[in-house]
């Protein structure tokens, strides 16, 4: 090319290497093509640091990157509370009653125990009321002061004197002289620590200046202290969200938190309909036995005898030698009449005995005031025997008797203990 004009010259800007002429208005020599670089010279010494320039204003946000993959799921987190309990749901309908099982066979009587301990005393009677208090004698005069004692040995302190009746109130005294201040106590253990007090509310943020022209880039000083970090810009939208990635091996499994607290109960349901009747099952049959004795002389002071008449096959009521009854754990009721004949007038008294005592309560009583005269007397018991015992009848008297009749029945309830 043999000229360029100013444009040119602003167009390719090296019209030192494309004409050898002063086309572009500047004498500059004609520079010939760039030989092969050289070998690389001994780097010169670092120069010094030039100071920080201020920080520019923080650029708006980039759009935000794809999601990476999910990673391995971290371990399972302690279970919650457990929840309320629910409602109890309706009971079911009863089932039918299956038939009662046949009664066992009652085992032999045992052998009877020996007697039972003495009962305990009874409670001792309530103590009198304490009679009134006499009244105070009056106060003897005062005698005579005695002499004075030695100087050197104080003498016992005679009796404090009857208190006098207190005095009017005198007027208040002019207030003393402040006294000197008391040296200062230790100090006290510290109080608690007061409650935080509530944050207060954060101010709001300052609008953000406009960002002034990057000025000329400065020859690198020192580095300076850090500036304050400038205002956060706007976040960019958000970018779309990547594809999930494939699930991560599961972790191990955490151990089993602790329980949580009992719910409350629930109401409870609405009760089942009653459900039929089963069979009925089979009664057993009664246990009674009956026993008897006459032309009997009753002698005072003594058991009375007598003899089977009707026996228990069961063994729960069994005769036991001439004058007792054993009697195997349960309720009976009892029926027994006793009669005689007294020669001249006396009375009768016949007394039953069980559980170990004798019972009055329970006992019949007759009394006779001619000669010849006839004494009978009969009662009925409803017997408890929380263990096997020994039913007697016992005659005491005045005197004795002849032409003794006795009857006893025993009938044994179907009712447990």
């Amino acid at each position: 090319m043999s000229r360029c004009d100013d444009n040119d010259k602003k167009r390719c800007g090296f019209c030192r290497v494309c004409c050898p002429c002063d086309c572009c208005g500047h004498n500059l020599p004609f520079i010939g093509p760039t030989g092969p670089t050289g070998p690389t010279g001994p780097p010169g010494p670092t120069g010094e640091t030039g100071p920080t320039g201020p920080t520019g204003a923080t650029g708006e946000t980039g759009p935000t990157g794809p999601t990476g993959e999910i990673g391995p799921t971290g371990p399972t987190g302690p279970p919650g509370p457990t929840g309320e309990t629910g409602p109890t749901g309706p009971t079911g309908a009863t089932g039918e009653t299956g038939p009662t099982g046949p009664t066992g066979e009652i085992g032999p009587t045992g052998p009877t125990g020996p007697p039972g301990p003495t009962g305990e005393t009874g409670p001792t009677g309530p103590t009198g009321e304490i009679g009134p208090t006499g009244p105070t004698g009056p106060t003897g005069a005062i005698g005579p002061t005695g002499p004075p004692g030695s100087a050197s040995e104080t003498g016992p302190t005679g009796p404090t004197g009857a208190m006098g009746e207190t005095g009017p109130t005198g007027p208040p005294g002019p207030t003393g002289e402040t006294g000197p201040t008391g040296a200062m106590g230790e100090t006290g253990p510290t109080g608690p620590t007061g409650p935080t007090g509530g944050t207060g509310p954060t101010g709001p943020t300052g609008a953000t200046g406009d960002t002034g022209p990057t000025g000329p880039t400065g020859a690198t000083g020192d580095t300076g202290p850090t500036g304050p970090t400038g205002a956060t810009g706007d976040t960019g939208p958000t970018g779309p969200t990547g594809p999930t990635g494939p699930t991560g091996a599961t972790g191990d499994t955490g151990p089993t938190g602790p329980t949580g607290p009992m719910g409350e109960t629930g109401p409870t349901g609405p009760t089942g309909p009653t459900g039929e009747t089963g069979p009925t099952g089979t009664v057993p049959d009664d246990v009674f036995a009956s026993f008897y004795n006459y032309q009997y002389p009753l002698t005072t002071n003594s058991l009375i005898s007598f003899f089977p008449d009707v026996t228990d096959p069961t063994g729960n009521i069994t005769f036991n030698g001439s004058d007792r009854i054993t009697l195997a754990p349960g309720y009976y009721l009892i029926s027994y009449k006793v009669s005689a004949v007294f020669r001249s007038p006396n009375y009768m008294q016949v007394t039953p005995s069980y559980n170990g005592t004798t019972h009055l309560e329970t006992g019949i009583y007759f009394a006779t005031s001619a000669n010849g005269s006839s004494a009978c007397g009969s009662a009925f018991i409803i017997l408890r025997a929380p263990s096997q015992t020994d039913f007697t009848l016992s005659y005491n008297g005045s005197g004795n008797a002849v032409d003794g009749e006795i009857n006893i029945t025993i009938l044994k309830l179907r009712r447990d203990l």
